[in-house]
Parts: structure tokens; sequence; C-alpha cells
């Protein structure tokens, strides 16, 4: 049997950010996501995928979204707030000897009318404007990097990281810059490597709260038989304030 989705905390139905989670078969969830207002009312979201199926890949991925995203909220700079997650687990390596990929993302806000989005590894953003999903990150992955070179990659090395908030470089870190992007969706490997684009197209479409919509993605993850732990969160256009 399935394992249940699982929303870490209670959310308002009208609530411009949430996120859904699900352990799947593995032994430990190793997902994570997390949000987080400034007081200048600036919202920052992440989410936060642990490298491998253990304790301490999990409790990494907890410390990251955490860290990224008070740090992005504070600073304006997603980005920034990776570096951050990178140094915060270089000097605690010997309390949490894990790792992760994450992506983050910031609302408008402090005179900035911008979103500002970045990432390292594999989890993905994605936006939604009631009629197109587009991907707007690049996979961190040994995979990503041979087929910029035009060759053909073992389907493994899908899996494989290139980059990680471990090992993250500054010019590693993927950073993007976005008008509008309507309807924000961020998603671990565990959804888009085991959902097709239209499958999560429909989904947005069908439209909803930002819960309903994180718990629709979810559970088409599950459907599909994902095999990861599988997390969405989904951030409307209101979260910007």
């Amino acid at each position: 049997m399935a394992a249940p989705i699982e929303p870490p905390v209670p959310v308002a139905d009208d609530a411009p950010a949430a996120w859904a989670s699900r352990q799947g078969p593995r032994r430990h969830q190793a997902d994570a996501a997390a949000t987080h207002r400034a007081p200048s009312g600036r919202l920052a979201v992440a989410v936060a995928d642990g490298v491998g199926d253990s304790e301490a890949a999990g409790f990494a991925a907890r410390l990251v979204a955490d860290h990224a995203v008070r740090v992005s909220a504070l600073e304006g700079r997603p980005d920034v707030a990776l570096l951050a997650a990178h140094e915060l687990l270089v000097r605690t390596h010997d309390l949490v000897p894990g790792d992760a990929a994450a992506v983050v993302a910031l609302a408008p806000g402090g005179g900035d009318p911008r979103w500002r989005l970045a990432w390292i590894g594999d989890c993905r953003a994605l936006s939604w404007d009631g009629r197109t999903l587009r991907t707007l990150t690049a996979d961190h992955t040994v995979a990503a990097a041979l087929r910029a070179q035009g060759l053909h990659p073992h389907p493994r090395l899908e899996h494989v990281l290139s980059a990680s908030v471990h090992t993250a470089r500054p010019q590693e870190v993927g950073v993007a810059v976005v008008d509008d992007p309507g309807t924000l969706l961020l998603v671990s490997d565990g959804v888009h490597r085991s959902v097709a684009g239209p499958a999560l197209a429909a989904a947005m479409a069908q439209g909803g709260s930002a819960a309903s919509r994180a718990e629709r993605v979810v559970g088409l993850a599950a459907a599909a038989g994902a095999r990861d732990n599988a997390t969405a969160l989904v951030v409307t256009a209101a979260a910007g304030g």
C-alpha cells in the first residue's frame, strides 16, 4: 500500500504557499520544505532533497531548507542563502554528515518587483501561467552535463549529482530572475522523474488552493509508482504581498 501524503503542518485553504510530501518506499524521509516571511513581509520558500536514504540525509535537507529561506528573506539573495547553507553543512559536518540538493524562491519585496530563484542539484522550480508549465531551473547532474556535450548518458547518471549544497562553489549555483511566474511549483526529483510535464500541467490547471495543488502533484507521483521521496511546494501570486 502506498504511504499517505504527509503535509508537514496544517495550512489555511487560502495560504499563498503550501507543500505536501510523501516518503514512498524509502526507509527515511529525506525531502524537506520550508517557508519564511521576513518582518519586511518578503516571503522565501524552499524544497531540499537529501542525498541518499538515511537519517543524516533527512536532517541535512531540513537544515538546508530552513536555513536557506531565512537567509534568503533577510538578505534578498537566494543564491547567497544557498552558499550560507553550504557553509553551515561544511562547518557542522561532524554533527550533520549529510548532503542535499535544494531550490529556493524569493517573492518580490523591498523595492524588488521580481521573483528570484537559486538552486543546486536536481530539485526544480516550474512556473504555471494558467496555460503553460515552464521549467525555470537546470539540473546539476552528470547526465545533464553529458547531454550538454552532445553525449547520450546512461539513465543511472540522471540520479548522480554533479553539484550539491555541501560541494557547491559560487559559480555552480544556478540563478534566475522572473518578472511574473504566475504560480510557482517547486519539486524534488521524486516528482519530476516520475510525473511527466503534461500530467503536472493538468494538475496545476485543475486550480484550487496552494495546499490542494501540492497534494494533487504528490498524489500523481504516488500513483506513478515513485520509488523516491516526493515533495511539491506551490506558491501563488498572492505570496508577493
